[in-house]
């Protein structure tokens, strides 16, 4: 009924102008005698144009009613399969400009590495860490036990993609800063690799604090968006226990639960922080512990570990160290771990940058011959922690 009181509306616009000038014509064509027939023209076309706004009204809520719904969505466009391509376009930008103003895609790219080439020779360099490679071993011991049974039972040769009924094998690391959480997660991402647990060897990585924004549906967002640049990989998350301290890491929480049951074998999750945090983390949540499967603890180094490092680390930069040099060190380290801010392995790269930086001075002053060009010494090693920052600053 609306559409025949628009065409009849459309009728009467196209009608108006045509009858006045109809009229007109007749008038000027008999001209002196003007016929009845010209008034008869003119004056209801001069009527319905006076009328004309009022038409106008009526039929563009005709024309409303007949585009909107009573909830006021345009008819076609709450369906998204329904809309012209063109109209698909212009929604996919609007939503792609709202994405960005959450998170940049170029910085999510960023954030994701590679997981190891080598898992096997990556696990075996890595100085101490018994307990974790026990549990590494552990894992990957399951994973080639369940993707044998996968290749007897369907009779297929070994290939990438999850069993039939995927599995969630996230974990939580837990352990002091420097204890190689991070390196651990991109090995942890070649073995799912090498056994078929993801589809692509990479490793996202973050940090609790990252995922929030500014509101809580902002958090959600951004979170999913994280874990889907992460999907067929590892998300691993550093110092996770800031999610539990407000309700923005309540919202990102929310989203990561419910995506770490509905996707399970599209992408693995890693939690990583201190020991006393990430427990309060996941014991505000009962079914956020029970969405888990390992837990890999990492202790500080012994002070034989930490020298390990140092040896490996100073190699890494091209240089041997005398046996002054390592003792120098290990009267460095001691007194390093009586500090609030050791760092385990970071500490240890900080006295190598350290002493780096003092080789070279020394080289350059003529302190050091020359021939030790490759060699630190002593000399090169502060026995006193260089607080930097911390002592500018008063800490």
């Amino acid at each position: 009924m609306k559409q025949i009181k628009n065409i009849l509306y459309l009728i009467l616009f196209t009608a108006s102008p045509l009858l006045m000038i109809a009229g007109s014509m007749i008038a000027v064509y008999r001209y002196p005698d003007i016929p009845p027939s010209a008034y008869a023209t003119f004056i209801p076309g001069f009527l319905l144009f006076m009328a004309n706004r009022k038409l106008e009204k009526a039929y563009n809520r005709n024309k409303q009613d007949l585009e909107y719904d009573s909830s006021g969505w345009r008819r076609g466009m709450e369906d998204y399969s329904a809309m012209s391509k063109r109209e698909r376009i212009e929604i996919d930008k609007q939503k792609l400009v709202a994405m960005e103003r959450i998170v940049s895609s170029t910085a999510l790219r960023r954030m994701a590495k590679p997981g190891s080439a080598y898992p096997e020779k990556d696990m075996g360099c890595l100085v101490g860490m018994t307990a974790a490679k026990e549990k590494m071993r552990a894992m990957v011991a399951r994973m080639q036990y369940d993707q044998e049974n996968l290749k007897q039972k369907n009779g297929k040769k070994k290939g990438k993609g999850n069993a039939e009924e995927p599995e969630a094998r996230h974990m939580i690391f837990i352990g002091s800063p420097g204890t190689g959480k991070t390196t651990v997660a991109r090995i942890m991402a070649g073995f799912l690799y090498q056994y078929g647990f993801i589809r692509e060897n990479k490793c996202l990585e973050t940090d609790g604090n990252f995922l929030k924004a500014a509101t809580a549906a902002d958090t959600a967002a951004k979170t999913e968006l994280v874990l889907r640049e992460a999907a067929g990989g590892v998300l691993f998350i550093d110092e996770a226990y800031t999610l539990a301290m407000d309700a923005a890491g309540e919202a990102a929480t929310a989203t990561l639960m419910k995506r770490m049951e509905d996707d399970r074998g599209k992408v693995v999750i890693i939690l990583a922080g201190y020991t006393d945090e990430i427990q309060k983390l996941v014991s505000s949540n009962p079914g956020f512990a029970s969405r888990f499967r390992d837990c890999i603890e990492f202790p500080d180094y012994t002070d034989q570990e930490l020298c390990e490092i140092f040896r490996l680390m100073a190699g890494g930069k091209g240089v041997c160290l005398s046996v002054g040099a390592m003792e120098q060190f290990s009267i460095r380290i001691s007194a390093e771990k009586k500090l609030p801010y050791f760092g385990n392995a970071r500490t240890v790269r900080k006295i190598v940058e350290e002493a780096m930086d003092l080789h070279a001075l020394h080289l350059l002053d003529g302190t050091q011959p020359a021939s030790e060009r490759f060699f630190l010494s002593a000399a090169d090693i502060l026995a006193e922690p260089n607080k930097g920052v911390f002592r500018s600053l008063g800490i």
